[in-house]
């Protein structure tokens, strides 16, 4: 069965807070008739695959999902087989020279579709059009600093929501910022804000010493527990955790030392990393997901290869961002925690098998599945595996607001001493039959059927196996 990959780009407002995800797709999907070298039909079946296969909940929670549709899939009649209220539609400027796109855009605003125009560059054609759309992107990279700042000056009179996107480092996000725009795109919270020698701030200090006694192989729970409580956000973080719906203890756990035993040692010295790094509050709450993402990936794919134990690979990937977490050179950094050599490697050079794992997920983050090193088998059905569960654990583990609206299918009871967000890979999984929740609401078949039947009109008789739900 061919790939059907999705990643997903965040976008943020001015608090740094994720409203949104752009995905992105790739792969040639399941429907194996349509050519690859036809653009907007693989962009029509990629798109379909996501929306039918995967479970969109699973991947954005409660923020909007945006994606780019094709002119075919806007005046082919896709965009309104899909419900309003499911996805966020990114549609490119240089399509709106066509009439008949235009007209079709016209129509999705009326039926109360989000749309955003992407690609802006201030043609004469687009500014009647630009009260039709929510937002409009203006890719940084490509307009460079003074294009871009025009370009927002003349939005303003027209549009309230630019998008600053292609932002790569901290300095990209601060100039967009300052040049008026109000939603931010990009990889730039990925990256350390300050990178030279001064050293790592004071306050950081403090927490990285903490991280790197819970990372120390011979550390016991006891030693756990004092610096635990020590913190009393982090020991209140801790008995909430344990205890939560996933638990399903009969009685609460009233002391750090009893939910240190429930816990078992790895899953305590896991936990208490996590919400460490979660305390450096002028961090995006995405950095500390990326590194969820980047944990259980490196876990569940390196476990395959037997180059490092299970806690070995979820620490590499957890650490990949700890440059930024701590505004410091990755190098720096690693130099006060005790790592492995071959870990610390890996981490600073990207050196060995372990960074090749570490480039792999990098590459799977921005959707560049044909850049992925051929290490990993099915490297993009465990990334997506790892996305989600990364929402289900942050959401748990941080009480994000996700949590308070229940999953498109609850995870399976468990053991106390075995919580499914830190070792059961399993409790993320899509649903059995391959087919998300969502679809099995009988509410939900109508938009389905009508979405594989525009399909096999768009791609013609070749895909009829699509209309009938045979794809796969």
């Amino acid at each position: 069965m061919p790939d059907a990959f999705v990643a997903r780009q965040p976008i943020f407002n001015s608090r740094l807070e994720a409203v949104g995800y752009e995905l992105l797709f790739r792969g040639g999907g399941y429907v194996t008739e349509v050519s690859t070298t036809d653009p907007e039909r693989a962009t029509a079946t990629v798109l379909l695959n996501a929306l039918t296969e995967l479970d969109l909940k699973r991947i954005v929670g409660r923020k909007t999902a945006w994606v780019n549709v094709s002119r075919e899939f806007v005046v082919g009649g896709l965009a309104q087989a899909i419900p309003p209220g499911l996805v966020g539609l990114e549609i490119s400027e240089r399509d709106l020279a066509d009439e008949q796109v235009a007209a079709a855009v016209r129509q999705l605003k009326a039926d109360g579709y989000r749309l955003a125009l992407d690609d802006f560059s201030a043609l004469p054609s687009t500014p009647p059009l630009l009260e039709l759309f929510d937002l409009v992107k203006l890719n940084l990279g490509e307009l460079g600093h003074e294009h871009f700042k025009e370009l927002v000056a003349q939005l303003k009179p027209h549009q309230g929501t630019i998008v600053a996107e292609k932002l790569d480092t901290p300095p990209d996000h601060e100039f967009s910022v300052d040049a008026g725009a109000d939603l931010f795109q990009g990889y730039f919270f990925c990256r350390p804000a300050v990178v030279c020698t001064r050293g790592i701030s004071a306050n950081r200090l403090s927490l990285l010493q903490v991280v790197g006694a819970l990372q120390e192989p011979k550390v016991q729970l006891s030693d756990v527990e004092k610096l635990i409580s020590r913190d009393v956000a982090l020991s209140f973080r801790l008995l909430r955790y344990v205890n939560s719906a996933y638990f399903g203890l009969r009685g609460e756990v009233r002391s750090i030392g009893q939910a240190l035993a429930l816990l078992g040692l790895e899953n305590v010295r896991r936990w208490a990393t996590l919400s460490v790094l979660a305390t450096i509050d002028d961090k995006p709450p995405e950095l500390a997901a990326t590194a969820l993402i980047r944990a259980h990936f490196c876990e569940l794919a390196g476990a395959s290869l037997g180059i490092a134990t299970p806690a070995e690979l979820f620490t590499l990937g957890l650490f990949s961002v700890i440059d930024a977490m701590m505004d410091a050179p990755m190098a720096e950094v690693v130099e006060s925690l005790p790592f492995a050599t071959d870990v610390r490697e890996a981490l600073v050079l990207r050196r060995g098998r372990l960074g090749t794992l570490l480039d792999t997920v990098v590459a799977l983050e921005s959707g560049d599945y044909g850049a992925t090193p051929a290490l990993v088998p099915s490297a993009g059905e465990v990334y997506l595996e790892s996305l989600m569960w990364a929402n289900t654990a942050a959401a748990t583990l941080f009480g994000e607001p996700e949590a308070a609206e229940p999953a498109a299918a609850a995870p399976p009871p468990v053991r106390a001493t075995r919580p499914p967000l830190l070792t059961n890979p399993s409790a993320s999984k899509p649903p059995p039959g391959g087919g998300p929740a969502l679809l099995a609401e009988p509410a939900k078949q109508g938009w389905f059927a009508r979405l594989r039947t525009s399909l096999a009109r768009l791609l013609g008789g070749g895909s009829a196996r699509a209309a009938r739900g045979e794809a796969r």
